[in-house]
C-alpha cells in the first residue's frame, strides 16, 4: 500500500527533529574523539540555528511564489550535503589529511549550508500540507507535520546513541540514508496550487453577497482584508510597496508570532534547565541525570506525538481552543517542574519525585504540541501560508537565542523559573488574540451595512 502524500511529508519534517536530537546525543563522543572543545561544538551548533532567522522567512516566500516542491528538494539536498562534509571533514581530520582549524573552517561551512538550506524544510512542508488540504482538514494537514518533527526528535537520539556502538560515523550514515529516503518519497506528493498570496477577502465577499449569507467564515476572510487594507502603513503605503506588505505580518499576527517566541523560549530554558535541577533534586551526579534525560524528553515526545494525533490531526478542537489549552499546559508542566525541583524527599522517594518530573515535562509538551498548529493555524489565515510559516519559524529561532542569552546570565537552577514566566506570559497574550478576531467581525459587518 502506498504512503499517503500528507506521512510523506511528515517524513521530509522528522529529518529536521534526527538531526538536531541526533548531533546533541552524539556531542560527548565528538568532544573525546576529535579534540575540539564543547564550546566549539555548541558554537557551529548555534551557528546553523541562528541562520534559521535568514533562511525560514526567505523559503517561505520562495514557497508562496515558486511553490513548495522547490524548496523542499533543495532542503533536503541540504541537508544531505551538510552532514556528509561533516562527516568528511571528521574523517580527513583523523587520517591526518586536515589541520584542525581547516577542519573547524569545514564544519562551520556545513552548518552555514544546514542552516541556509534546511531552514525551509519545515515552512514549506506546512505550506504543501496546507495547499493539499484546505478548509476543515488545514489543522490536520498541519498535525501531520507536526508529527513528523515530534518523531524524528524521539528516534534521533535513540538512533544516534544506538549506532555509536558501531562507529563515530555511524549516525552520519543513518541520517545520509534517511535523507535519501526521503527524496525517493517525495514523488510520491502530488503538485500543490501555489498560494500567491493572503486570502481573497474581495472574492470571498462577492461571493457571500451574491449567496445573501454572511457565514462565519467569509467574515474572518472580510476582516483579514480590512486589517489588510486599515494597517498601520496605510492603503496608500502598502499599495506603493506591495511586495514589502507581503513580507511584513500584519497586525493582527502580532500576537501569535510573540507566542511563537515566548513557546520557543520556554521549551528550550525547560530542556537547559532539567539536567542542574535533576541533579540537585535527587542528588546525582551529571551521568545519571543524562539518563534521567533521555527517558523524559522521550515521554514527552511520545505525548505530544498523541496528541497531535489523537486530538490535532482529528479535528477534535478549534485552532483558538487548541491555543487555549495549549498555552494552559505549558504553564501547569512548567508550575510542576519548577515547584518539584525545590522539594527535598527522603532517599526511598526518589522514584516519586522523578514521576512528578516525568508528568511536568509530558504535561508542558502536550501543551507545546497543541498550541504550535494551533497559532500557526490562525497566522496563515491573515497572511500567505509560506510567509506566515516562515516568520513563525524566525519567532522560534528568536526564542531559542534568547533562551541561550538568559544561560549565560542566570544560574542554571532558575532557568525552570524563567520557563514558567515565559509560559505565564504566552497565556496572557490570549485575550489578545480573541479581541482582534472580533473587531475584525464588527469591521467586516460595518463594512456591508449589516446585511445577512
Amino acid at each position: 500500500m502506498s504512503l499517503p502524500p500528507l506521512w510523506r511529508l511528515s517524513a521530509c519534517a522528522a529529518l529536521l527533529g534526527l538531526g538536531q536530537n541526533g548531533l546533541l546525543v552524539m556531542l560527548p563522543v565528538l568532544v573525546a574523539r576529535f579534540g575540539m572543545p564543547l564550546s566549539q561544538w555548541a558554537g557551529l551548533i548555534l551557528l546553523g540555528s541562528m541562520l534559521f532567522l535568514v533562511g525560514s522567512p526567505f523559503w517561505g516566500g520562495v514557497a508562496d511564489r515558486r511553490g513548495a516542491r522547490l524548496v523542499v528538494v533543495q532542503a533536503l539536498l541540504g541537508y544531505l550535503l551538510s552532514f556528509a562534509l561533516i562527516a568528511a571533514a571528521l574523517w580527513a581530520s583523523v587520517a591526518g589529511l586536515l589541520a584542525p582549524m581547516a577542519m573547524l573552517v569545514l564544519l562551520a561551512v556545513a552548518r552555514v549550508l544546514y542552516g541556509l538550506t534546511v531552514s525551509g524544510m519545515v515552512p514549506a512542508c506546512q505550506q504543501w500540507a496546507l495547499a493539499l488540504h484546505p478548509g476543515g482538514e488545514r489543522l490536520a494537514a498541519l498535525a501531520a507535520v507536526s508529527a513528523g518533527l515530534s518523531s524524528g526528535r524521539l528516534l534521533g537520539p535513540l538512533l544516534a546513541a544506538a549506532s555509536l556502538s558501531l562507529s563515530v560515523y555511524a549516525p552520519f550514515a543513518l541520517m545520509l540514508v534517511a535523507g535519501l529516503l526521503a527524496l525517493v518519497l517525495l514523488p510520491g506528493v502530488p503538485q500543490p496550487t501555489r498560494d500567491t498570496g493572503a486570502i481573497d477577502g474581495d472574492a470571498l465577499d462577492n461571493r457571500a453577497l451574491d449567496n445573501r449569507a454572511l457565514d462565519k467564515n467569509a467574515l474572518d476572510h472580510r476582516a483579514i482584508d480590512s486589517d489588510a487594507r486599515n494597517g498601520a502603513t496605510g492603503g496608500a503605503a502598502a499599495q506603493a510597496r506591495p511586495g514589502l506588505g507581503r513580507r511584513l505580518p500584519p497586525r493582527s499576527n502580532l500576537a501569535y508570532l510573540a507566542m511563537a517566541l515566548l513557546l520557543a523560549m520556554s521549551v528550550s530554558l525547560m530542556q537547559l534547565g532539567l539536567p542542574a535541577s535533576l541533579q540537585q533534586a535527587l542528588a546525582i551526579d551529571a551521568t545519571r541525570a543524562g539518563h534521567w534525560m533521555g527517558v523524559l524528553l522521550s515521554l514527552g515526545a511520545v505525548g505530544a506525538l498523541a496528541t497531535q494525533l489523537g486530538v490535532v490531526r482529528a479535528r477534535r478542537l478549534e485552532s483558538r481552543a487548541l491555543l487555549g489549552l495549549g498555552a494552559m499546559g505549558l504553564a501547569l508542566g512548567y508550575a510542576l517542574l519548577a515547584g518539584t525541583a525545590t522539594l527535598v524527599f527522603a532517599p526511598g522517594l526518589d522514584l516519586g519525585l522523578g514521576v512528578l518530573f516525568a508528568l511536568g515535562v509530558v504535561l508542558a509538551s502536550t501543551g507545546a504540541a497543541l498550541a504550535v498548529p494551533g497559532y500557526t493555524e490562525a497566522a496563515t489565515r491573515h497572511q500567505a501560508q509560506g510567509t506566515s510559516a516562515g516568520l513563525l519559524s524566525m519567532a522560534h529561532t528568536l526564542g531559542y537565542g534568547l533562551a541561550a542569552l538568559c544561560v549565560s546570565l542566570v544560574e542554571p537552577g532558575r532557568l525552570l523559573p524563567l520557563a514558567l514566566a515565559a509560559a505565564t506570559a504566552l497565556l496572557l497574550l490570549m485575550p489578545l488574540t480573541r479581541r482582534r478576531r472580533r473587531t475584525g467581525e464588527c469591521a467586516a459587518i460595518a463594512r456591508h451595512g449589516g446585511h445577512s
